[in-house]
């Protein structure tokens, strides 16, 4: 790979401002692309099935076949020299799938408390709303698995996305030099 490769991963539970604050800061990159895992995820209709021992009501189990395809198309933009953010709620198998084909040259968990998190799921339309034992699952998996732990935290509950954003666009400026 190049030097000039730029791959940054946002993650983050549901409600820490994901796709909002990629799709802001791909605006401001130069030539980027931001990749919504759910766009991917979702183009498996059938990929999530009602689990009533998920604390959400529902799982997915494709989550590698979604990192096979975002890391090619990360690799596809990034082979016409563009930077990729690769933003979403991914389980691990996606991640790994995804580092097969491109290296993520910036990690960076969104986190703000959960009450936050829980406020801004309850704003939300009731047909995607989580709910507040999913919310909670999702905020204890991402403060505690040590898969995250090489991710630079941000803790975003009193930020604006315009904050969040010049707080990203710091730290890639700063891991660049």
């Amino acid at each position: 790979m190049s030097e000039a490769t730029f791959v940054l991963a946002i993650t983050g539970p549901t409600g820490s401002g994901k796709s909002t604050v990629s799709e802001k800061l791909a605006k401001q990159i130069d030539r980027c692309v931001n990749i919504d895992a759910d766009h991917i995820k979702h183009m498996i209709v059938s990929g999530f099935y009602k689990d009533d021992k998920n604390p959400g009501g529902w799982s997915f189990n494709q989550w590698g076949l979604v990192g096979d395809s975002i890391g090619l198309l990360a690799s596809n933009f990034l082979k016409e020299g563009y930077k990729v953010i690769i933003n979403g709620y991914i389980d691990e198998p996606a991640w790994t799938n995804i580092q097969k084909q491109v290296t993520l040259t910036h990690k960076v968990l969104l986190l703000p408390h959960l009450d936050t998190v829980a406020q801004r799921d309850a704003g939300r339309n009731e047909d995607v709303q989580m709910g507040k034992e999913a919310v909670n699952e999702h905020h204890i998996h991402f403060s505690t698995d040590s898969f995250f732990r090489d991710f630079i935290k941000l803790d975003t509950s009193n930020h604006s996305v315009d904050e969040t954003v010049a707080t990203i666009l710091e730290i890639v400026s700063k891991r660049n030099d």
